[in-house]
């Protein structure tokens, strides 16, 4: 997925849908994908971008992160202690949590809902 940011109007409802989506309820603070405001300058989405490297699972002390066959992260919460090391580790910056467990975007099973959503097209999959 990509993100354009001149398209981007910040009305968030990429965390809308993304916490319907994995929590059933509207709660942004648990999305997986996140909008920062920089205001002044232009806001910026922030998601876990599944990218080839995968900084973070080497990270993780506890070996609580698995890369799934289509390259999805997802997380052994019997594993983390929460350390938030692999959020550390991450090159984009891009590992949202709860407190306590890091969130990893799986796309939605390929749907990608956010995107989907978007008004805007500033998010494209």
């Amino acid at each position: 997925m990509r993100f354009n940011k001149e398209k981007c109007i910040g009305c968030r409802i990429c965390e809308v849908i993304c916490s319907m989506e994995h929590e059933g309820e509207i709660n942004p603070k648990k999305a997986r994908i996140r909008y920062k405001d920089n205001w002044p300058q232009i806001g910026q989405v922030e998601f876990c971008r599944l990218c080839a490297s995968k900084e973070c699972v080497k990270a993780c002390p506890h070996e609580a992160l698995v890369v799934e066959a289509l390259g999805n992260i997802t997380i052994k919460q019997s594993l983390c202690n929460g350390c938030m090391e692999c959020s550390d580790a991450c090159p984009f910056g891009a590992l949202p949590s709860d407190g306590k467990y890091p969130f990893f975007c799986d796309t939605c099973n390929g749907q990608y809902q956010c995107a989907n959503w978007c008004s805007t097209k500033a998010l494209i999959r």
